[in-house]
């Protein structure tokens, strides 16, 4: 498709539109971590606790293992179709999908059937979740200016905060309504079918919602792409992507672990209970959210490179104590823990989706971007919670997810140096095409 002319709306209006639909995405994929520990009830029944748990978190993985694929789909609808029509479509998959979670039998009732809808449900998750995390950075920054971009990706990550929190906050609050016994039951049922409305999100991005600047333009001027943009990226942008990935680190091994994983660390290995903890979770994600475009804007003030090191530094030094605070279950102490790591991943989501997005040029972007995110998450991410469980059972010590954390601090802070941006506020509504095309 060649357009005709190039379409300009409000930026805000589209910006906020992929914040909307990466909130409702994140909302629905977010919510399992949260009742990993109901799920191993229902779904993996044992008599050792913590194998309960670690089936659960593997099937968390699971899903992971499907993003880079979902990556590779959406990525080639997102280059070669049109941003929008990907992001409609991933959000759409993911609250058809989530809902069906809220309606598949246990293990009690349909035996191994059980435990292999489920794996199958966060299979698709997976797909969805590759079109949209990094492909919704890309639709954001596209339509902001030039000067503003670090702000607009922090709205999008701001999304997906939201998302984390909304799961917490509903947790909390059917737990609160409905007691221990009723959330054991059937309530943990009704947050997967509350994703449902994550359809409404789609709805308005078809109908109120133009394709970004930059994508019209390629289309206009490029008029013949014979190589499919995941090859493109392992032929032309191997060592950004090396570069790209170390950065992600923080983002896909930190969430999951500090904000995720923690609540079921907590609740397993000292005497915090379940509500306690998703309140002190809930709390500090909303101190996270109102920190994300504060970070953002810095990044676009001060240059992208000072904040990320600033959160390399801040896990390499946190992480150890953190972890010898929460194993000791003093609720105080382990509060403010989290609330320094929220400051830190607030950081890292202020400057993440901007520095993401500027190392690739218009005609990959979308397909680099997914790819280099969700390979990041299915490696490290999916499997942090698993394999902090597994350190912890292996070395008999409550502090060995710091040791995770503390390396991948290290692998960041050296991604950092290597990055080389263009320039602090150049617009990324040029198109900057890979070899073999011509550019205008």
């Amino acid at each position: 498709m060649i357009a005709s002319e190039i379409t300009v709306q409000s930026p805000y209006k589209n910006i906020v539109a992929g914040s909307l639909a990466t909130m409702f995405e994140w909302y629905d994929y977010a919510v399992y971590g949260y009742f990993a520990v109901i799920i191993g009830k229902n779904f993996f029944p044992h008599a050792d606790k913590i194998m309960e748990i670690m089936s659960a978190f593997a099937v968390f993985a699971t899903g992971f293992i499907m993003r880079p694929l979902g990556a590779i789909f959406f990525g080639y609808i997102g280059d070669r179709l049109g941003r929008r029509k990907a992001l409609v479509l991933s959000v759409v998959m993911m609250a058809i999908s989530t809902c069906l979670l809220g309606v598949i039998p246990t293990y009690n009732q349909i035996g191994i059937l059980a435990p292999i809808f489920l794996v199958m449900i966060r299979l698709v998750q997976g797909i969805a979740v590759g079109g949209n995390y990094g492909g919704s950075f890309v639709f954001a920054i596209e339509h902001a200016d030039a000067n503003k971009k670090g702000f607009a990706g922090s709205l999008v990550e701001l999304g997906v905060i939201i998302g984390f929190l909304l799961g917490s906050a509903v947790a909390v609050m059917f737990s609160n309504l409905l007691g221990e016994d009723n959330l054991q039951e059937w309530g943990w049922r009704i947050p997967f079918l509350l994703g449902l409305i994550a359809l409404f999100a789609g709805v308005y991005i078809q109908k109120h919602t133009e394709e970004t600047p930059s994508f019209q333009r390629m289309q206009n001027t490029v008029k013949e792409r014979t190589q499919l943009p995941i090859a493109s990226i392992f032929k032309v942008h191997k060592q950004k992507m090396v570069q790209a990935a170390g950065f992600i680190l923080f983002d896909v091994v930190g969430i999951y672990i500090l904000f995720s994983y923690l609540t079921t660390y907590l609740t397993t290995y000292t005497q915090i209970t379940t509500q306690t903890a998703l309140q002190m979770n809930t709390a500090n994600l909303l101190c996270m959210v109102l920190c994300i475009p504060l970070f953002g804007m810095a990044a676009d003030r001060f240059g992208y490179k000072k904040i990320m090191y600033f959160a390399a530094v801040s896990f390499l030094i946190l992480s150890y104590p953190a972890f010898v605070i929460f194993s000791q279950g003093n609720i105080l102490q382990c509060w403010i823990m989290q609330f320094l790591f929220a400051i830190v991943m607030a950081a890292v989501y202020g400057v993440l989706p901007v520095a993401i997005v500027e190392l690739f040029p218009v005609d990959v972007r979308y397909s680099a971007s997914s790819f280099v995110c969700n390979v990041s998450a299915a490696i490290f991410g999916g499997t942090a919670p698993w394999f902090s469980t597994w350190l912890i059972y292996k070395t008999e010590l409550l502090t060995a997810p710091a040791l995770y954390l503390m390396l991948i601090s290290i692998f960041g802070f050296i991604a950092t140096y290597a990055m080389q941006f263009a320039g602090q506020n150049n617009n990324l509504t040029k198109v900057a095409l890979t070899p073999k095309i011509k550019e205008i």
